[in-house]
């Protein structure tokens, strides 16, 4: 009796925790349905061309995009403008979240203040656009290059940039919390201010960099080239710099706490050279705390992990 009790709880247990599972696959391959699925469908549009009734589209999309309930990625009100040339318009303050801007051109552009939470760029060629104070949380940028265009205060978080190439562009006090960058070209790109908490370069390609005042805190650099970057004012603290070549840094007032500086290369390790990158070195804030090899004790008393940190 006992014996068949246990039996027949044990099914039922399996039938509950069986239950649980098809219902966790289901939730899965719906989300990936609504986040993946704009990205995996065929362009429909030819190159280049606008829809003659933009307006009523975009008013269309704004009202699917803020229904109450979850969208439905379904719905043949949002909007797909794959391939579209959207050169010259503005659409300042539009509400395009969730929308599909893949493979789109947008030169002299306005976007400034517009709802693009979630947007697919995928594709995209960005150039002498305005996208400030512009809300791009969870935003995709697979392989976009962005030319001389202005992401001044915009809403960042969360969003992918796998093998983007920016050049001079102005991504001041951008919020890019939690967000993931694979194979980054960057060049002559301003992130005065911006929000780049834990944020992982090692695979990047960096050169004139302005991260003066940006907070860095915990992000990695490690094993990268640093061409002429400004980390001034910049939180660095327990940031990854391990195995960097420095070239041209700047670390005036910078906070590094816990900074990881070990095995850097700054080219000849000549006693001038040496000199000098301690003295750009002592300009910062913190400084005695990074660590560091012996070499670049730098007239500290003790180097990181030989005393209390109190």
């Amino acid at each position: 009796m006992q014996i068949t009790k246990r039996i027949e709880t044990f099914m039922l247990s399996c039938r509950f925790w069986s239950f649980l599972a098809r219902s966790f696959l289901i939730s899965l391959i719906s989300l990936v349905s609504f986040t993946g699925g704009i990205r995996a469908e065929t362009c429909p549009n030819p190159p280049g061309w606008l829809p003659q009734d933009l307006p009523q589209r975009l008013a269309a999309h704004q009202a699917w995009a803020t229904e109450v309930l979850p969208p439905d990625p379904q719905d043949p009100r949002r909007i797909n403008l794959c391939h579209a040339d959207l050169s010259g318009l503005d659409l300042s303050g539009v509400v395009l979240s969730h929308a599909n801007l893949g493979t789109t051109r947008i030169v002299g552009a306005n976007f400034r203040d517009a709802r693009l939470d979630g947007t697919v760029f995928d594709g995209a060629f960005i150039k002498d656009s305005d996208f400030s104070a512009s809300h791009l949380s969870r935003a995709s940028f697979l392989r976009v290059e962005i030319v001389g265009s202005r992401f001044v205060g915009s809403d960042l978080r969360h969003s992918q940039f796998p093998n983007v190439k920016w050049t001079d562009s102005d991504f001041s006090l951008a919020d890019f919390t939690g967000s993931w960058f694979r194979r980054p070209v960057l060049r002559q790109v301003k992130f005065r201010g911006a929000h780049l908490p834990g944020i992982d370069f090692r695979t990047a390609e960096m050169e004139n960099i302005d991260f003066s005042g940006a907070d860095l805190s915990h992000s990695i650099f490690r094993s990268l080239t640093l061409k002429q970057i400004d980390f001034s004012f910049a939180d660095l603290s327990r940031a990854a710099l391990t195995r960097t070549t420095l070239e041209e840094v700047i670390f005036t007032d910078a906070l590094l706490f816990l900074t990881d500086l070990r095995r850097l290369n700054i080219g000849s390790e000549s006693r001038d050279r040496v000199a000098e990158f301690c003295h750009n070195l002592a300009t910062a804030r913190d400084w005695p705390y990074a660590y560091r090899d012996k070499k670049f004790l730098c007239g500290a008393k003790h180097l990181p992990g030989s005393f209390p940190l109190k």
